[in-house]
């Protein structure tokens, strides 16, 4: 009984002592994702998607990379786009970038992991939007294969029923997307800030979402730390292991992984002997592939379109992570 108290007591000590010790990128966090939540309408977002049918694979990954935007999110813009005539290229692209990077994960990620390590997820993130849209784009002009792939049953559907399928896509996630919100210009600068709606945004986004999950992540790295030998951290995820890469992206896919809140279980293993290209890998299959986000897509998407997404974020992924292991055993 005296054992398991210590380890409970030790458990909060380190929880406490890790949300101090990392409470300025968390708090930066929190606020650059309270002011997109308030200031970046969803809804304007998606209607400026619509309105551009033949937007191109490079904006689609622009948008998808420097958006706000978690998985759930993501698909509730998808299925926006689903309903229009906009071909597979830029809808795959804004798929596979959009979940990976978003500005306070790239701030929380460059200060507890480094920013090289930031850096190498969003480039990451833009490389696979890239790859997968061009590469989608192609089979879909040379080939049937994505012919009649969304379940709806025409692809001009009414503003109701997308709105429906996101409710889905949100519900089957753990995730919630980001609420759309009008900005009316205000008459003076003084009355521009919104305190009210940025407090609620940093309540349900910091304290529910980032804070909670990071914590609860920090638990697990305690976990590990204490029961898991550094050993066999290093056997299984280290640089040097040439499996490493695959099997942390593999472990990624089903796993449902936000990267905010996965930064200090991250840490950890990294502390303990996990090679960087490794963790990289997982941070990019595991927040875009989890089983509830696969099952949420797999409601307003076929199974070809689903079977090449998660083939392009596993591929995408493993590729990622050889290539930051090269860069930082050529910069050592």
């Amino acid at each position: 009984m005296q054992i398991i108290q210590q380890f409970l007591s030790d458990l909060v000590v380190t929880v406490i002592g890790s949300l101090i010790h990392n409470w300025l990128p968390l708090s930066l966090a929190v606020v650059i994702s309270a002011v997109m939540r308030v200031y970046v309408n969803g809804e304007k977002l998606k209607a400026m998607l619509l309105r551009r049918p033949h937007v191109s694979i490079l904006g689609a990954v622009a948008l998808g990379a420097l958006t706000p935007l978690c998985a759930c999110g993501t698909t509730a813009v998808v299925i926006g786009m689903l309903t229009t005539t906009l071909p597979w290229g830029p809808i795959m692209a804004f798929l596979t970038s959009s979940p990976l990077m978003s500005p306070e994960g790239f701030v929380l990620d460059a200060g507890i992991l480094g920013l090289a390590f930031a850096v190498a997820l969003t480039v990451s993130s833009i490389l696979i939007g890239l790859g997968s849209g061009y590469a989608t784009s192609m089979i879909e002009r040379r080939t049937s294969f994505l012919s009649n792939q969304t379940r709806f049953r025409e692809r001009a559907v009414a503003v109701a029923g997308a709105a429906a399928g996101a409710t889905s896509v949100a519900a089957a996630c753990s995730c919630s997307a980001p609420v759309p919100v009008v900005v009316v210009a205000p008459r003076k600068p003084t009355r521009g800030i919104r305190w009210r709606e940025l407090g609620e945004a940093a309540l349900n986004i910091g304290l529910k979402q980032i804070i909670l999950f990071f914590a609860l992540f920090v638990g697990v790295g305690f976990v590990i730390d204490r029961f898991v030998p550094s050993s066999w951290i290093v056997a299984l995820f280290s640089a040097r292991t040439i499996f490493a890469v695959p099997l942390a992206a593999l472990v990624g896919l089903p796993l449902y992984v936000t990267g905010e809140a996965a930064v200090p279980l991250i840490q950890t293993l990294l502390k303990a002997g996990a090679g960087g290209g490794a963790m990289l890998a997982f941070m990019i299959t595991g927040p875009a592939t989890s089983a509830w986000v696969i099952a949420g897509v797999s409601t307003f998407m076929k199974r070809r379109v689903v079977t090449l997404y998660v083939a392009f974020i596993l591929v995408g992924g493993i590729a990622c992570g050889y290539l930051f292991d090269l860069f930082q055993a050529l910069t050592r």
